[in-house]
């Protein structure tokens, strides 16, 4: 189970990065779903500069935008100074670079300037494959973000002065080295101040600056989480040891919120007012299959497999060679797998020595005490 939780955490957490424009209007933008797993995921959006098209992720939990060394080397951008940056997976280093003008649909981010880190899975984990950056705090600056994980499709306006949009009732924003920060209730518990990080796919992280109780589980199933008058129901809950992140998060901030607490739901985020806009609503967080992929020698196996999960008790195991994936062989990259997957309640496996089974999504892990 450590090990399994240490995989899946590697994925989970990879996108919280702490660091010591034009004009807009208003337009729906197409975003993408990026994962690498039953449940959650990372936001695409595609961003074209000179006319190329890229695929970027967007970051609320990042102070900076970064970008990768292969966009870096595509538009010859010079280096400047090197830099150090605190991630959930430990300290990477980056160097200064101006960032070209994007455009997101036709609207335009000039001016800003960007981290080149040359490996970006480094920061995303396998995620990161052929993304050419991250869109950081930047973004969120001087715009509104109109993010709907509903239809998946997102809006940049002029900041709000007004009342929130129909629907919708405001919550207060607090900010952390400029991040956007919400206030969550846990099964009605005492408040816990939370990230807002869409570079993580899970819901709620607890960051830990010693290693997890091994009494306690790491993964656990809170029955009901509440940010303003968003009410999330079966909400994974991650506790992560993460000293380095823990000293730049304590001790105002105990974790994050990631893609997974939010998605279904719509966000209008306007950090200069700090406020957000949610839909009231009560909403379950999906269940699970209960295993990860990694690609290998040429083929997909089995990495992860959680206790009591449908995979377990279909008898798959950790390390079996995949044969059959959801429709069909298992090819393409990782996040392809995993785009097979989405939106269904039931996906066919075979893998090892087992015949074809049919998993059925569920709630499995154990209760959060």
């Amino acid at each position: 189970m450590k090990r399994g939780l240490r995989s899946l955490a590697h994925g989970l957490l990879a996108g919280a990065v702490l660091l010591a424009a034009g004009p807009a209007r208003a337009e729906r933008i197409a975003l993408q779903r990026l994962s690498l797993g039953d449940v959650g995921g990372w936001i695409e959006v595609v961003a074209q500069v000179n006319g190329m098209p890229g695929r970027w992720i967007i970051d609320t939990g990042s102070t900076r935008h970064i970008v990768s060394h292969a966009f870096a080397e595509q538009h010859a951008l010079a280096t400047g100074a090197n830099v150090r940056i605190e991630t959930a997976l430990g300290a990477v280093a980056g160097t200064e670079v101006s960032l070209p003008t994007l455009n997101l649909g036709t609207w335009e981010h000039a001016g800003q300037t960007a981290l080149r880190i040359d490996d970006l899975t480094r920061v995303l984990g396998p995620a990161g494959e052929g993304v050419s950056g991250i869109l950081g705090l930047p973004l969120l600056k001087a715009h509104t973000l109109d993010l709907n994980l509903r239809d998946w499709t997102l809006d940049i306006t002029p900041p709000n002065a007004t009342n929130c949009p129909a629907g919708t009732t405001a919550m207060a924003l607090g900010e952390h080295r400029g991040l956007p920060v919400i206030s969550v209730v846990v099964q009605g518990a005492a408040p816990e101040s939370l990230l807002l990080d869409t570079g993580n796919p899970a819901a709620v992280v607890r960051i830990e600056a010693t290693p997890n109780d091994a009494a306690a589980p790491g993964l656990a199933l809170a029955a009901s989480v509440n940010a303003g008058a968003l009410q999330r129901t079966q909400v994974p809950v991650v506790r992560l040891n993460a000293p380095a992140l823990h000293r730049v998060l304590s001790p105002r901030i105990q974790g994050l919120a990631g893609t997974a607490l939010i998605d279904g739901t719509r966000w209008v985020i306007d950090l200069d007012q700090r406020r957000a806009c949610v839909e009231p609503e009560r909403l379950a967080v999906p269940g699970g299959f209960g295993l990860t992929l990694a690609r290998r020698d040429g083929g997909v196996f089995i990495e992860t497999v959680l206790p009591a999960s449908p995979a377990a008790l279909a008898g798959l195991r950790e390390g079996d060679a995949v044969q059959h994936w959801v429709d069909g062989p298992p090819t393409g990259s990782p996040a392809a797998l995993w785009a097979r997957v989405q939106g269904r309640e039931t996906i066919e496996v075979q893998a090892g020595a087992s015949a074809r089974t049919l998993l059925r999504r569920a709630h499995f892990l154990p209760a959060l005490p």
